[in-house]
This record gives C-alpha cells, structure tokens and sequence, in this order.
C-alpha cells in the first residue's frame, strides 16, 4: 500500500513536467522576400484561435497548448503591413517544429495596417471607413517642401495648393468640404509621430517622412473627437524598421538646381503720350508728358534711357535651391536607431532676398527591454531663417506696377545720386515707388526654431492584453525682427530716424495619453479589439511685441538705440487646455465581416463655460463580398458604410469680452458668449473596393456632411447688447457631398519593364443651409476685395459683383432700348454715343429687384483630379504626377489693379486693327470700376500641371565596380527631378493655384508671390 501511494505521489509531483512536455512550440522567422531584413509580423494559426507577433528581429514562437496538437493539419498564416500574406499547412505533432515565412511586399498595400483612427491597427482591405495612405515609396523619387505638399494629387478627396510661392510657405490643404465659414478654418489636425502639432508643418522634412495617413471624414476622424472635423494626418517617420539584423544602413541625398518664374502675365507695352521724330516720348520743360489721344498704342522706344523693359523679367531672376540629406539606420538584437540630418535653401525669385535657409536633425530609437516591455522615442529638432515673408507680397506687386520706361537702378537719369531712389520721376509717379528700394535696404530676419519630441512605453502581460503610455511635445520659437536704418528714405525720398520692430512668441503643446487595447480571438473566427484611452492636451503661447520709429544711433538694430519716448512694448499671453475620454470596439468575424464602434467625450478650456463638454460618436462596418460571391477575376471586393461625428473648437477669444483702445479711450467690441460650444460635424460614408484581375485596384465612395453650429460673428443691436458691436455664436450650418475615385494599376510587371499608373478624381458641392445673420458680403484679405458672398441656401464659393452686358438680347431683357446702345470690340455692350470716348464703360445687368449685385461666378471645381505614372526599364525609370482641376472661377485682382495704373497688357491697342482699339480709359476706369467685383475680371480656374518629373539611372553593382566605387558604395542613383514643371490652362494670370488666407472658398488672385518652376540634378549614394 505504501509502495502504491510512493507511486501516486510520484506521478503528480511529475505531471507538470509531463503537461508541459506535451505542449507544442513552432518557432522560426520572418522574412522580406530578396533582401532578408526581418518582418515583425504577426503569425496565427487561426482555426485555433492561437497567434503570436514576431520580434523587432522578426522572431516569433508560437505555443501550442497540451492535447491539442493531436495530428491534424492546420493552416499558420503570417500578416504584416504592406506585404502579402503567406500560409502553409503543416501537421500538429507532439514534437516541435520551425516554420520560416518570406514576405512578398504587396503592390497595392491591401493587406497594410492601418494604425490611425482604428482601435489597434486594421487591415486596410477590412477597413469600415476611409483612410488613405501615402508611403515613403510614393514620396521618394521627387522629395515635396512639405508633408501636406506631398499629398498634392496622391488623395482623392484631398485639395493641395500652394496659394502663395514665397519660399517657406506652407501649403493649403482641404479634405473634402469646409467646415465653417471662416477664412482659413478648414485646416486638418495634424500628428507627427504620435505628437499633435499646433504650428507650420512647414518645418518638417518630407524626406523623414515613412507613411502619411489621410483620415477624411467623421466616420474616421471620430477618434479625435472636438478636434477632428476637419480631417486628420497622421504622419509616421522613418525608423528603419527594414534594416536586417546586425546591419548598419547610411545613405546620402543631394540635390542642386535653380527655380525660375514659369509663366509671364502680358504687359502693356503701349502708351498714349506725345512722340518725338525719334519715336522717344515728349517731354515739356516742367517734366510732364503731353497725351496724344486717348488710345494707348504709341510704342514704347525700344533703345535709350527711356527703352521699354519688362522689370519682372529685368529683375526677377533664377534662385538657387539646394537639399542634402543624411539617413542613418541601425538594427542589433532588441534595439532599432534611425536619424538623418538635412539642410536646405530655397532663395526663391525676388532681387535682394536670400530665402529660406532650414536645418533640420531627426533621432528615432526602438528598445525591446524584454519580450513584453518596450519603448521608443522619438526627437525633430528644426531652425528655419528667412528673409522674405512667407506669407506677404514684399515689393512683388510694386515691382509687377512699376512703370516700364524706368532704369529702377537710377530711376531719375544716370545722374541720380540714389541707388534704387524711392522716389520716382513726376510723370511716373505711383503709391508704389521704387519696390527695389525696400528690397535692398530694408531689413527682414525670420527666425524659427522647433522642437518636437516623443516618448512612449507598452507592455503586454499577456497575448490579448497591451497598456500604454505616451508623451509628446510640439515647442516653436519665433523671433521677427525688421529694421530700417536712420536715414533710410521714406516714398517721398525724406530721410527718416528709422525704425525697429521685435517679435518674439514662444508656444508649448503638450500632449498626454494612456491606452488600454484588448485584442482575442474567440471560437476560433471572432476576433475582438477593445480599446480605451484617456488624452490630456495643453497649450500656451506667449507673445511679446516692442517697436520704435526713432533710432538715436546709427547702424544698431537694438532697442536700446531707440527712443524711450518712442517705444511701445505689448504682450500676450493664451492658455488652453482639454481633456478627452473614449472607447472604441471593433469586431471582426471570419475575417470578412467587421463591425466598428466609438463612443468620445471632451472637455475643452475653448469651449464656454456653461458648455465644457461635448460627446462624439461613430458607428461603421464592412462586409469582404469576395469571401462569399467567388467572381472569376475579383481577388477582393468590400462593401463599407459608416455614420460619425467630429467637431471644430472655436478660436481662444471667442467665447470672452474683448474691447479695444485708441487714443486712450476704451470702446467695447465683442460680447462673451459662456454657451459657445464645438461645432459637430455628421457624415455618412458609402464605399465600395475590388481588385480584379490581379492589376487593378478601384476605390468609389460617397460622403455627406453636415456640420451644425458652425461659428459665426453676428452683428448686434448696441442698445441690446449694452454697447457690444458682435458676438461669436453658433449660429450656422454647412453641408457637402463628395464623390471620391481612386484607380491603381500594374498595366505591365516584368523582369525588366514595370509600367505602373495612378488616378484619383474626386467633386465635392458646399452650401450654406442656415445662416445666424443677414447675408453679408466676405473679406477674402488683401485690399479689402468683398468679393465673395455669404446668403442661406446659396453655394459657398460663390462670386458677387456686377455682371456686364454682352448682348443686345441682354438688352432687350433688361427692358432697355436697343438703338442706344451697341457692341464693342471687346464684346460688350456699352452706349452708342460713348464709342470710343473717355467715357466708354460697360452696362451692368440688374435683376427683378433692380439690384447690380449678381451671382458672378462659382469657385468650386466640376472635379478635381491627380494622374501618376511609373516606368522601369532595366535601371531606367520615369516617374511623372500630372494634377488639376476642371471648372471653378478664378477672380483674377491682379489684373484688376494693374487696370487702374495701365500696366496689363490687354490695354495695349498698338497690335489691334485701328478700328477694334479701345481708349484707355475703357479699362482704367470702365471696367476697373475702382476696384468693385465685376464679371470681367471673373476667369476660369481649370488647370493640369506637371507638378513632379523624375527621370533617374540606378546604377548596377557591376557598373560600381567598373567604375571603382564599388568599395565605398553599395547603391548609386541619378536623377534629374522637376517641381512644377509645366502648367496647362487658359487662366491669363500668373498661377491658377490661388486661393487667399490658405482657403480654397476664396480663389482670388491678390497679386501674389506665384509659384515657381525648379529643376534639379539629384543623386542617391546608399552605403
């Protein structure tokens, strides 16, 4: 009996051990397919519900629990994003085995994850809801100024345009509708590398940039709650990732070129004085210039002091610009570095101006701490110097006004004691004066640094369970400085005490977060993800501003050199602050049907007081049809619907009291408003997706918005509001629909030749369905041009101003007589006893209410569109991005100004048949109407550009050792790279890109820095 109980004993003493020996452990590794570098995969066998992700060193071990590895077969599948998975079938036995899996990258990215927007991380070929992803690969041949520039024509949906081409700007960027109707208000959130930033994402170097995600709709953008109605790019930076085990990667980009104006506007080069014999321009004793008539078509002399010349192509000449960029990336055992360093200039165009300078240092660093712990860091450190406003027309537009019979140099003969004297003859005269003075004497320094760093920490106790934690900061600093010296001349040539203006403005976000994700496979086919967060955000800026107009020192650009009696000094200072809560689910079942839901709640300092939170929802799913109806030809095909809501916070003042000061006395302005809360966004999404015939991969989706209490500055009743002039209230509504396409092709894939092609087209409609006040007209900025015009149930885009008469028929409609008026050469109607007069002007139309103020034009697009191609032959390959719109008005204002001084060129008669020739005075005072919107000077806006040209040689090994450089260099690629290349439209301005305050609601050409063409020669050395 003893004997028996020893025996029993011994038996559960052991049968631990026997258990765990029964488990069964398939290990092995993951692989990219050619090159070996590891694959952090995840591998499951899903039949089991058992799955396992692969190291950093792409790793994995995967554990088969005791008594169920009974000799069956089963199917273990590896997924990562970007690459197509891979399964085998192996045979379950008590012995342990090795699976190693090569990966295939995935020419579409069908099977990548999307990370932004999603509770942990979805496959984009189950996704519920639209994101678009723009991958490194997308980004390299031809390296964009900016993120948001990078996306210009890769996204449907997603309008980019540089409004202005100062160097340094950063571009304008919409996702599908306007969310409010503020000048400027439809900017996304941006997030760089888990960091929410607040300021120019100009300071962020394309050439770091990994992935962008694009999140265009409420649906999607949900996630961000208040912060989000606009849409969300989520931008990832390079980590290195792909770099094989134990290997150290170091490559090195350089490009050098020049830009160049790429289209001239006409100029007149016609004028109505009095000629001498020698065709030179009479002048009188006193200095004037006598008029011969009234129709500028006397020649301009072409020879002499007083010789025509185009002063923007005498002055504006080819910039340099220049990039080089260093990458290092290292990968050993449990640790991944990637940095690189750039710099870069881009002097731009103008005469005097140095440009932009920019220096930028990134270091990313991943640590493995142990199998369930790690974390990484990341660290962008940016100074950014210009001399230029990025955002203004310095001496541009005087430049294009200036008259062009003057040497600018020594505008008043070649005796002129000043260089570039401000002053210019008497019968040259305008409010412009010499541009070139200002350019060459007036100092501008620019100076921007920024500071944007990460730190994130996860640990898994178990296979379903991860918590984390992460830290980001965005911090700038902004210093301005302009300075005139004493002495510097005034327009009128008077010699001043200069002047000294300092700026300084210090900004600090931070933001906080804590995720909890539960993420398990049930029953073998329902996969469940789980996640709840908490997001702490703070901002503060401070701003300080001193200036002085009487220098007492010469030559010190110091504020002690100024007066004291002269020097004001002001300040301010905003803090904000939100705090957010949200869950999301997400269910997946047999991998083909996917369920998403997401409840947020935020609270916001910007929010009123009586409103500090606000709730935000999104309900979605998606069903991969392909899995049930087998077509012949389709790999994949989903069908996808979503509803959310997302919002817009108002701006920091909004919801106080705010008053203003002059000359001592205080006047109340804007009254408080304690229940202004975030305007909400509502969207439904529908889209559909099939990739067929293993070639093409198609995209259709329609959306529609509707955005409620959208802000508003209503105009009040003094005696109402106890003196108070406005109030921002949430007093609006805007809806959009969208249409969206996107098409990939693989048209050829073969051993030497690969032919690729990329379309996205996309149309979106606004309007204005409740507006809080009566219809007001819109100051799109500049010179107070209210061209635009807000009205309930109007489009928003739309064009006021007068519409003039082009036929008799118009005529007859507008109940006038016909045998008064008649036709001109210029096709419009005008007063028979005005032809060809000084008093010549156009008839306006007016409507039944007897108004002249009319619908005029629309500038909303009939769809905008982007096309890419890709061709490898052998080592030569070609890439090209060809991008536009079709329809959509343009108000061209430039013209319109250049009108008033006779400077454009349609005023010139002298190439017209004598009797098409108009007076002068037809165009500086008929149609320049002083300024007032009219049809004339309303344009198509419909353009196609060559955005991007590369054409490129990579190099062979076999021709790096012919040629020696073999031993230094292991990859050598030549390019020559294009920006802006071409532009095909019939708009007569500079640039069809125009848009004002970075809002493409407001497409007027206000004499802006246009965009510029550059072509560079670019190598790529990898070591």
């Amino acid at each position: 009996m003893r004997v028996l109980r020893t025996a029993a004993g011994i038996a559960l003493l052991m049968s631990p051990i026997a258990a765990a020996k029964a488990q069964t452990v398939i290990r092995g590794t993951v692989t990219t397919q050619g090159t070996g570098a590891p694959v952090p995969a995840t591998v499951a066998i899903q039949s089991m519900g058992l799955s396992a992700i692969a190291s950093e060193q792409g790793r994995f071990t995967l554990t088969i629990p005791a008594g169920r590895a009974t000799g069956q077969q089963v199917i273990i599948t590896a997924r990562f994003i970007g690459y197509t998975p891979r399964s085998t079938p192996i045979t379950l036995s008590a012995a342990d085995q090795t699976v190693n899996f090569e990966m295939k990258a995935d020419p579409f990215r069908l099977n990548e994850i999307i990370t932004t927007g999603t509770a942990d991380g979805q496959s984009a070929k189950k996704l519920p809801f639209s994101v678009a992803k723009v991958s490194a690969e997308q980004l390299k041949d031809v390296p964009a100024s900016s993120p948001v520039a990078a996306l210009a024509g890769k996204v449907a949906g997603a309008r980019v345009a540089l409004g202005v081409g100062n160097p340094g700007a950063a571009p304008a960027i919409r996702l599908r509708g306007s969310t409010n109707l503020g000048v400027g208000g439809s900017a996304p959130l941006i997030i760089v590398d888990g960091v929410i930033t607040r300021f120019s994402i100009a300071d962020i170097d394309a050439q770091d940039i990994e992935s962008i995600e694009v999140l265009k709709g409420a649906a999607a953008s949900a996630f961000y709650g208040s912060d989000a109605a606009n849409g969300v790019l989520s931008i990832t930076t390079k980590r290195g990732k792909d770099i094989k085990d134990g290997t150290t990667r170091v490559s090195v980009r350089s490009e050098f070129g020049n830009s160049s104006l790429g289209k001239w506007v006409p100029l007149n080069a016609f004028h109505n004085y009095t000629l001498n014999p020698d065709g030179s321009i009479l002048q009188t004793a006193a200095g004037a210039r006598p008029l011969d008539g009234i129709i500028s078509d006397n020649l301009y002399p072409t020879t002499g002091e007083g010789r025509y010349r185009n002063q923007l192509k005498e002055w504006l000449g080819d910039g340099q610009f220049y990039s080089n960029n260093v990458q290092v990336g290292y990968r050993r055992g449990g640790t991944n570095l990637n940095t690189s360093f750039t710099s870069d200039h881009n002097a731009g165009i103008m005469p005097f101006r140095s440009g932009q300078f920019r220096q930028s240092a990134r270091a990313n660093v991943d640590q493995q701490i142990n199998p369930k712990v790690d974390f990484g860091t990341s660290l962008t450190y940016s100074l950014n110097r210009n001399d230029y406003d990025p955002n203004d027309s310095q001496g541009w537009f005087a430049l294009l006004q200036s008259p062009p019979d003057i040497d600018l140099t020594r505008p008043n003969g070649a005796n002129d004691p000043i260089e570039f004297n401000p002053v210019l003859p008497s019968w040259a005269a305008n409010a412009r004066g010499n541009p070139l003075y200002g350019l060459k004497n007036s100092g501008l320094e620019l100076r921007r640094e920024r500071l944007l760093g990460s730190a994130n920490l996860r640990y898994k106790p178990t296979d379903w369970l991860r918590l984390e934690g992460q830290y980001g900061t965005d911090r700038s600093n902004v210093g301005n400085q302009e300075y005139d010296f004493k002495g510097f001349l005034n327009a009128s040539g008077v010699p001043t005490d200069g002047s000294l203006e300092l700026f300084r403005r210090t900004e600090v976000a931070e933001n906080l977060q804590a995720n909890i994700i539960a993420s398990k496979l049930f029953f073998g086919n329902l996969q469940s993800t789980t996640r709840a967060t908490y997001l702490l955000e703070k901002q503060t800026r401070a701003d300080v501003t001193a200036q002085g107009n009487v220098l007492t020192v010469v030559g010190v650009p110091d504020l002690d050199a100024v007066n004291p009696a002269n020097n004001q000094v002001g300040s301010e200072r905003q803090t904000r602050n939100a705090q957010n809560y949200f869950i999301s689910q997400t269910i997946d079942f047999k991998d083909k049907y996917v369920a998403d839901v997401l409840v947020r709640r935020d609270a916001s300092s910007l929010f009123g007081a009586a409103t500090r939170w606000a709730s935000f929802y999104r309900m979605s799913g998606s069903w991969r049809w392909n899995e049930d109806l087998k077509i012949p030809g389709i790999q994949e095909g989903r069908l996808r619907a979503s509803r959310g809501t997302a919002g817009v916070r108002p701006e920091f003042a909004d919801q106080y009291e705010t008053y203003s000061v002059s000359q001592g006395q205080i006047s109340k302005q804007q009254l408080g408003n304690k229940n202004l809360k975030p305007a909400t966004q509502t969207e439904n999404e529908y889209g559909i997706n099939v990739t067929f015939l293993d070639r093409f991969d198609a995209e259709l989706v329609y959306a529609e918005r509707n955005t409620e209490d959208a802000f508003l500055r209503v105009p009040l009743s003094l005696a109402q509001s106890g003196g108070f002039v406005n109030q921002v209230q949430n007093a609006a509504t805007v809806s959009a629909k969208t249409w969206e396409f996107s098409l990939q092709t693989r048209l050829y894939d073969g051993k030497d030749v690969n032919y690729s092609v990329g379309f996205t087209a996309d149309r979106t409609r606004q309007r204005i369905d409740k507006l809080g006040r009566a219809p007001y007209r819109v100051n799109a900025g500049g010179q107070s041009q209210n061209v635009f015009f807000y009205a309930e149930g109007e489009a928003l885009g739309i064009i006021y101003g007068k519409k003039w008469l082009r036929s008799m028929d118009e005529v007859a409609q507008q109940g006038l007589d016909q045998n008064l008026f008649t036709i001109n050469s210029d096709g419009y109607v005008v007063r028979k006893a005005q032809l060809n007069t000084g008093a010549e002007a156009p008839i306006a139309f007016r409507n039944a209410a007897g108004s002249d103020q009319v619908v005029i034009g629309d500038v909303n697009p009939d769809f905008s569109f982007g096309f890419t191609q890709n061709l490898r032959f052998k080592n030569l390959s070609l890439y090209a991005l060809i991008d536009g719109v079709k329809g959509g008005d343009i108000y061209n204002f430039t013209k319109q100004w250049m009108y008033q001084d006779g400077r454009h060129g349609t005023q010139g008669q002298g190439n017209r048949p004598e009797a098409d020739r108009r007076p002068l005075a037809w165009y500086s005072g008929g149609l320049y109407d002083g300024l007032n919107a009219n049809s004339h000077f309303v344009e198509d806006g419909s353009y196609a550009r060559l955005r991007e040209l590369s054409v490129a040689y990579q190099f062979t090994p076999n021709l790096l050792r012919k040629v020696g450089i073999n031993g230094l260099a292991n990859g050598f690629k030549f390019s020559i790279v294009g920006r802006n290349m071409l532009t095909w439209t019939n708009y007569s301005g500079f640039d069809p890109e125009a848009n004002s305050g970075g809002d493409f609601n407001f497409r007027i050409d206000g004499f802006r820095y246009p965009n510029f063409r550059t072509v560079t020669a670019m190598i790529d050395v990898s070591f």
